[in-house]
């Protein structure tokens, strides 16, 4: 059985403005030269968009042994000829022999496949409702094609593109098997498990290529590990780019090195805090509506997703890297479900110490901050410290992260000047320094570091404001134990609502007010403001209550 892959589509791609990190001849490399397990899929496509011009002879010649030819530029795939065996199942049509060098040697290996991949269907589908994979419209009907096979010894599966001519930019697939998973590179999970992750990786591959054929991988590859764990929630095999991945923290989000698996974690965030598996199949919709085969629009096609929700890609992207420090369950906004779990695995980010004593300043400078890069600092000091970013750019954000010692509490501070009081009983302050926007660049920065002050206590800007309907949260970060009444007014000075509570100690503070005077019925929508007065000073913050009509 051979599909011919046309020299149109090749040249059309190999012009494509596309960035990868990877050549075809490095994923040639990576294809016959790896010694540990490896998902094949993106390899394979990167060479059957790029063609083979950085290959030699012998290495075109040894494509064909994962059914790829290569004649005078032109690109086609083949299966095996000798799976001459058929199930069908309710969507899938599987192709397997019981001889040879592809022998399945036990027909239940087969049902058992079946019945995975039926499952998997039925929940990104049926259930989710992402788009099925494009039919073949060369074929009689609409099963997807599996191919059970003898794959190279350290292949999970392959999904495959064609290029039949469906409407653009979707485009046919089909998915490759290994006939079965008994080596020890597979020994860390049962058969079965190895079975499902690699059905769910390998058919949300397929999805992807219903959506767009044209998307960048670490988008496809870092959604499909997600796409793991939400139906196979208990095998776990994303673990395994934990590490690796807190290892080179500084890496950018869509670096497309080995590195993007582990990016899995962004989506897992968006998956927790933003509307759910939803959100990521709306983001592959808005991969849909921007398709190009010339210009890179994953990020676009993401913040287009989360502004529907009103959030956006950078605000995501910085909260992410937030709650990656803190890795509890317990950290609300900043919280994952596997936080434990993701800990366990490696998951907390590589630091640079900086020290710092009272009366000698410090700086430290960092050259070529790559866009959606993030440096932590392990800022060490027992003194007040003030931190400044230079220059300040938009670009350039600078967040910190102090947590109370022995309490599940963070004080999170962003600005280009942010001064950190340590009269707070603190466990440790990080630092980070990220690289945001839609431009192409580098950035240089250094951070200065001077001696900082007390802040008794603050009152953090409330949120939502406007409420829009919502209760408004009021945040107050006590320094110096004292009693602070926080009371809101309206417009013509009348008390609205009062909060009075005596602090022993340093510690945050949530107030919830939900629109009720202190008679409890609801007031009018309109401008309020929010006062808190400690032993030393008082602050204010100004509020649009909206109600929810």
């Amino acid at each position: 059985m051979i599909w011919i892959l046309s020299i149109f589509t090749l040249c059309s791609a190999n012009a494509s403005g596309l960035k990868t990190n990877f050549s075809t001849k490095e994923s040639y490399d990576l294809l016959f030269g790896e010694d540990s397990t490896i998902h094949a899929t993106t390899h394979i496509t990167n060479i059957i968009r790029n063609g083979t011009e950085d290959l030699t002879t012998s290495e075109i010649k040894n494509l064909e042994q994962l059914g790829i030819l290569s004649q005078n530029r032109e690109i086609s795939t083949f299966t095996p000829n000798d799976l001459v065996q058929v199930f069908e199942s309710e969507h899938f049509r599987f192709h397997y022999t019981n001889e040879g060098t592809n022998a399945v040697s036990d027909p239940n290996y087969i049902f058992q496949m079946a019945e995975v991949f039926e499952e998997v269907y039925s929940f990104y589908i049926d259930t989710l409702n992402f788009s099925a994979p494009v039919s073949d419209p060369e074929s009689d009907d609409t099963l997807y094609d599996i191919f059970v096979e003898n794959l190279p010894t350290y292949y999970f599966g392959i999904t495959y593109t064609k290029n039949t001519s469906v409407s653009s930019p979707a485009c046919v697939s089909y998915i490759k098997m290994r006939n079965n998973y008994n080596g020890t590179q597979f020994s860390e999970h049962t058969e079965l498990e190895n079975i499902q992750v690699t059905a769910v990786h390998e058919f949300f591959h397929a999805i992807q290529f219903s959506y767009n054929c044209y998307e960048r991988f670490w988008f496809m590859e870092a959604t499909a590990v997600w796409s793991e764990d939400e139906l196979y929630n208990n095998v776990n095999d994303h673990y395994r780019y934990i590490s690796s991945w807190f290892s080179n923290i500084n890496k950018s989000l869509d670096d497309e090195s080995s590195h993007m698996y582990g990016s899995f974690i962004f989506f897992q965030y968006i998956d927790e805090h933003l509307g759910g598996p939803n959100t990521i199949r709306l983001c592959w919709e808005k991969s849909h509506e921007l398709a190009s085969p010339i210009q890179d629009n994953s990020i676009e096609s993401i913040n287009a997703a989360l502004s529907d929700l009103g959030s956006s890609f950078e605000e995501t992207y910085l909260r992410m890297r937030i709650a990656n420090k803190i890795m509890n369950i317990n950290a609300g906004l900043y919280s994952y479900e596997e936080a434990d779990g993701y800990r366990s695995a490696g998951g907390y980010p590589l630091e640079k110490d900086i020290f710092y004593q009272k009366g000698i300043p410090q700086e430290d400078t960092y050259l070529s901050l790559d866009l959606f890069e993030t440096i932590y600092y392990k800022i060490r000091t027992s003194d007040p410290v003030k931190i400044e970013i230079i220059p300040y750019e938009n670009n350039l954000s600078m967040t910190s992260i102090a947590k109370l010692k022995d309490q599940d509490q963070w004080l999170i501070k962003s600005g280009n000047e942010i001064n950190i009081d340590t009269e707070m009983d603190l466990e440790w302050i990080t630092l980070l320094i990220s690289a945001i926007g839609f431009e192409e660049n580098n950035w240089d920065y250094t951070i200065e570091l001077r001696d900082g002050f007390s802040e008794d206590f603050s009152l953090k800007k409330p949120f939502p404001n406007p409420s829009f309907g919502k209760p408004i949260t009021i945040n107050l970060e006590v320094i110096n134990g004292q009693e602070i009444a926080t009371t809101i007014y309206n417009i013509l000075g009348q008390k609205v609502w009062v909060h009075t509570k005596n602090y022993t100690g340093s510690q945050f503070n949530n107030l919830i007010w939900d629109g009720l005077n202190m008679n409890g019925k609801r007031v009018s929508s309109g401008l309020y403001f929010i006062e808190a007065s400690g032993e030393e000073k008082t602050l204010r913050h100004k509020i649009i209550f909206l109600k929810d009509e």
